[in-house]
């Protein structure tokens, strides 16, 4: 029997090892606990668990530890990739279960009867802005290849269009065109949800649709020439992935 696929999606937490360390006069952690209740007593089931990156602003082991330890039995549906700024080396140590098929990125594909999540690694070291580069999009290629008719959801930190923010616009993934050209040949990819600028935009792209989510973090201005935090609670998406192939997006604000 096929059955309604529910994603949980978090990002850009910004925690430090110091639970009490504050990002722009916010507390991340208390933001970051705050969430985890939400999705507990709103969305009790769910299918995956999908974290979009900048889990750890400080890039410390020691954070990636305590996030572990927080997510608990969600641990067997976490699934987690990097933002600017994690650090990948202490994202597989601490996480070792939730990523594989490149020795070089962290990423993942979770398969059910007619969908799939795939996560991609836009993280470029010591860069703000992002890419996939050639290998990344070679492999890909190759998993919608080898499955074409499945509906595919992306996710991916850095997104690949303008948000009009010149500050945002800036560090987004450099290698957008060269993306949207692989997606074009592959019309099964339905969606592709990113993190990174902290507010929510729905976009076209590739014959798809672009959606960013809220942060779990501080929440960025929309629209800004430069960084401008908006007063605003924490957020998180919940996507459900419908058995002949529609989808639907819901973001959560908890209040």
């Amino acid at each position: 029997m096929l059955v309604t696929r529910r994603i949980v999606q978090l990002t850009d937490c910004h925690l430090f090892a110091d639970p009490s360390r504050e990002l722009r006069e916010f507390v991340t952690w208390s933001r970051f606990m705050t969430v985890l209740q939400d999705v507990r007593q709103r969305i009790p089931e769910f299918d995956l668990l999908v974290m979009t990156g900048d889990t750890a602003h400080d890039e410390a082991f020691e954070t990636y530890q305590s996030v572990r330890g927080l997510l608990g039995p969600w641990i067997e549906k976490l699934k987690i990739i990097p933002g600017n700024h994690d650090d990948r080396r202490f994202l597989n140590d601490v996480f070792p279960e939730t990523s594989g098929g490149l020795a070089e990125r962290i990423t993942f594909e979770s398969r059910w009867e007619n969908w799939r999540a795939i996560g991609l690694d836009s993280h470029i070291t010591g860069q703000t802005s992002g890419s996939l580069g050639d290998e990344q999009r070679a492999w890909l290629r190759t998993r919608l290849q080898a499955r074409p008719s499945l509906h595919t959801v992306l996710f991916l930190h850095h997104p690949p269009v303008l948000v009009q923010s010149p500050w945002l616009d800036q560090i987004r993934l450099q290698d957008a065109t060269e993306f949207e050209q692989l997606l074009r040949d592959h019309p099964q990819v339905r969606v592709i949800s990113c993190g990174h600028v902290h507010q929510e935009i729905t976009a076209s792209f590739a014959g798809g649709t672009l959606i960013t989510t809220p942060a779990v973090g501080p929440q960025f201005r929309p629209r800004s020439e430069q960084l401008e935090i908006e007063p605003g609670p924490p957020g998180y998406r919940v996507l459900e992935l419908h058995p002949d192939g529609r989808w639907s997006s819901q973001t959560l604000f908890c209040r």
